[in-house]
């Protein structure tokens, strides 16, 4: 095809930048190691790893929206389902590759905390985002209210399968039988079925509008056919993973030459990065008052990470939970719960709302290290 050497061209440079990054990283990673790096250096990678995972969100949810388009389904559905989903293998990726290839002394961490840092992430800091995304465009007059305005329906229903996965991995932590992990296990994955298919029905609401422009037929002249929006879907996602593992990399270094303790670095900002694509993919559609897509990005993506995830968890771990941990699956309720009753009440989701996810956020912080 005559576009494939200018999508190529693109994946080249991607390498080369990251070989670039890479290459100012001391390969023995010793904090003395890490002392020669300037702080302008890292920052400035950090500022470059920023865009370029911006970029790929741009990519892939210009291209959701087009298989949207031409699937003719609801922003719901799309968001729910393919961006969700999409955007969150890359941190799926994580806890299989530690199972699979970490170290036998610390693959189960590594796999456990990352499994039950997505939800907890997805269902307070992400949604802290959207508030203060929200609150902004009502600051500058981009909107009437400040209001976020998904498919309240959907987001219910989002919430209602999310509330009971997340109940479920509690029990089955707190009671700590083995048996019961295989049990759980089964039903997590019935649950994201039983999701799937729900999710698949959800009815578009009146002046919902995907986007016009193809990027790929725009700027490279491909063909607006399903094989080459799938492609940039894929592009978008192989952008983001580079992107965010420039980001991880120059994070942990600056965590190094910081003295920001480990714990910090495990529990908050490596789950916070592989959050990216999720919260910037989210505030990109908010921006462009697409806040079904906005929201069903995130609440789908809670509902898959929630179950599957999970499920591998349980069935290839101990699944031996701390209080740290506990807690942070039992915050994360305490969020979904909180947001499913105040669009009970008022049939609409105020900005405020959603700024309590960044209460929940900051407490589990506090409680972590005090």
């Amino acid at each position: 095809m005559r576009h494939t050497p200018k999508i190529l061209a693109i994946y080249m440079v991607l390498i080369v930048i990251y070989l670039i990054a890479r290459s100012f990283i001391p390969e023995t990673g010793t904090d003395t190691a890490f002392a020669g790096l300037s702080y302008f250096t890292v920052v400035s990678f950090l500022a470059l790893s920023m865009g370029i995972i911006l970029s790929g969100c741009e990519l892939f949810a210009n291209g959701v929206e087009c298989v949207g388009a031409r699937l003719n389904i609801s922003h719901a559905t799309a968001g729910s389902l393919l961006a969700a989903v999409g955007t969150a293998l890359p941190e799926t990726m994580l806890p299989i590759i530690a199972l699979l290839f970490g170290s036998s002394a610390h693959k189960e961490g590594i796999a456990v905390g990352a499994i039950l840092g997505a939800p907890f992430m997805l269902s307070t800091l992400a949604m802290f985002f959207l508030g203060i995304t929200t609150f902004t465009l009502y600051f500058f007059k981009k909107r009437e209210k400040p209001l976020f305005a998904p498919n309240i329906k959907a987001f219910e229903t989002d919430l209602l399968f999310f509330l009971p996965a997340m109940v479920t991995i509690l029990i089955i932590s707190l009671v700590g039988i083995r048996f019961l992990n295989y049990i759980g296990a089964l039903i997590l994955i019935i649950t994201y079925v039983a999701f799937f298919r729900y999710a698949l029905g959800h009815e578009a609401e009146v002046g919902e509008e995907y986007i016009e422009d193809f990027y790929f037929n725009k700027y490279l002249k491909c063909p607006s056919n399903l094989l080459t929006v799938i492609l940039q879907i894929f592009s978008g996602l192989v952008v983001i993973v580079f992107g965010a593992h420039i980001f991880v990399e120059y994070v942990t270094v600056f965590s190094i030459k910081s003295g920001l303790p480990s714990l910090l670095l495990s529990l908050i900002i490596a789950p916070l990065a592989t959050e990216l694509p999720e919260k910037f993919n989210s505030i990109t559609w908010t921006i462009k008052k697409k806040d079904t897509l906005g929201m069903a990005n995130i609440s789908g993506a809670m509902v898959f990470q929630a179950t599957i995830p999970v499920s591998i968890g349980l069935l290839f771990t101990q699944w031996s939970l701390s209080k740290v941990e506990v807690m942070n699956i039992v915050f994360a309720i305490f969020m979904a719960f909180i947001l499913l009753m105040v669009v009970k009440i008022k049939n609409t989701l105020p900005a405020w709302a959603l700024l309590i996810g960044g209460v929940f956020y900051t407490l589990y912080i506090i409680y972590v290290f005090y």
